[in-house]
């Protein structure tokens, strides 16, 4: 996040988490981490419960980016989300635009998965 919590797009695909308010989130998954890779190149970066505002920005890049979800709570100890079966194991981005991932509780507390918007929010070319 950028400029008072203004999310700026632009030269390169930008990205931002998300703990979702559906099912109480936010009491059942407590320490989270969003590694995000490059498919085809070696951009990484990751966003994560220590600093939740921060929204990688790629140098110019585009594309599908491999995601790896993890989480813990006081339900779970720390394992490896999957996707809703709605939605990506990863997640793609145009270089004008930034995408979401987000984490949610499992209805009983005791896990958690992940969405992907790509492309979610785009500058004007």
């Amino acid at each position: 996040m950028e400029n008072q919590g203004q999310l700026t797009v632009g030269n390169g695909a930008r990205f931002w988490g998300y703990i979702s308010s559906e099912n109480d989130t936010s009491r059942f998954v407590m320490e989270w981490k969003i590694q995000i890779r490059q498919e085809k190149g070696n951009w990484a970066d990751v966003i994560s419960s220590d600093d939740p505002g921060y929204a990688p920005h790629t140098p110019g890049l585009s594309g599908i980016f491999k995601l790896r979800v993890t989480a813990s709570g006081p339900n779970f100890g720390t394992i490896t989300l999957s996707p809703l079966s709605w939605s990506r194991p990863e997640v793609g981005c145009n270089s004008n635009c930034a995408s979401m991932i987000g984490i949610v509780a499992t209805p009983d507390g005791k896990s958690a998965n992940y969405w992907t918007t790509w492309d979610a929010y785009c500058q004007r070319n």
